[in-house]
């Protein structure tokens, strides 16, 4: 049961940023030499902190720390899960810098590391004008149409909808403020209750915790073997 509800942990994630595939030291090497020019920003927000309340099939708190507009970030969750009957506590942190992403386990400190999924979008999508046009695509690509637009704690929000996920999302500067998911009996709301766009981000947020230990995984063996079982 401990491995299935990590796998499925991961697999979450994994959908989320899938399309984003691999990267290489030459793609990285030109984020760095390049880092201001719109099509490498994730956000239209260079730093900053974003706390949220997470209700529905699970209850809890998510805080995203971000910096280098959203090339850099951390994500701290502490939540329950509660599905049919089965209930677990979860208490995670998936860090998002440079060429890895980490997914860990703070409980068991454990955890998976694997290429950064966001540099073969940016590689894929730079010859879009501008942020704007390039976090549009990112949502297209993965199966979103725009809705409509609403304003979410004073700010501007679009609107987007995940019809295959049964997910919507209230984006501003291409950082989700809201989503709710309504699939397959299960109903998770995320709802931002505070924005912090000032300051900087302290850098020991962005570090992995001591002991913890890090299993490497390779995405594009994953979607493989996905693909041969449902052939």
């Amino acid at each position: 049961m401990k491995k299935l509800l990590l796998f499925s942990i991961t697999l979450i994630t994994v959908i989320v940023l899938f399309n984003c595939g691999d990267s290489s030291k030459d793609e990285l090497g030109r984020l760095g030499k390049e880092s201001t020019s719109d099509f490498q920003k994730r956000y239209g927000i260079k730093s900053g902190v974003i706390e949220y309340v997470i209700s529905g099939s699970q209850e809890g708190t998510k805080t995203l720390y971000f910096d280098s507009w959203g090339m850099r970030q951390a994500e701290y969750t502490r939540s329950v899960l509660s599905v049919g009957g089965f209930t677990k506590s979860l208490n995670l942190l998936n860090i998002i810098d440079g060429e890895f992403q980490y997914m860990i386990n703070m409980d068991q400190n454990s955890g998976t590391k694997t290429r950064n999924p966001i540099l073969k979008s940016i590689e894929q999508l730079k010859n879009q004008k501008g942020f704007n046009e390039f976090g549009e695509q990112i949502l297209l690509s993965m199966g979103a149409n725009k809705i409509g637009t609403e304003e979410f704690l004073g700010k501007d929000c679009d609107v987007y909808e995940m019809k295959n996920t049964g997910t919507k999302i209230w984006v501003w500067e291409w950082l989700t403020l809201k989503s709710e998911t309504k699939s397959g009996g299960i109903n998770i709301n995320l709802t931002a209750t505070r924005i912090n766009e000032s300051g900087s981000v302290p850098a020991e947020k962005f570090k992995i915790p001591e002991k913890v230990v890090l299993n490497e995984v390779n995405l594009d063996n994953i979607e493989n073997e996905m693909r041969e079982e449902n052939k």
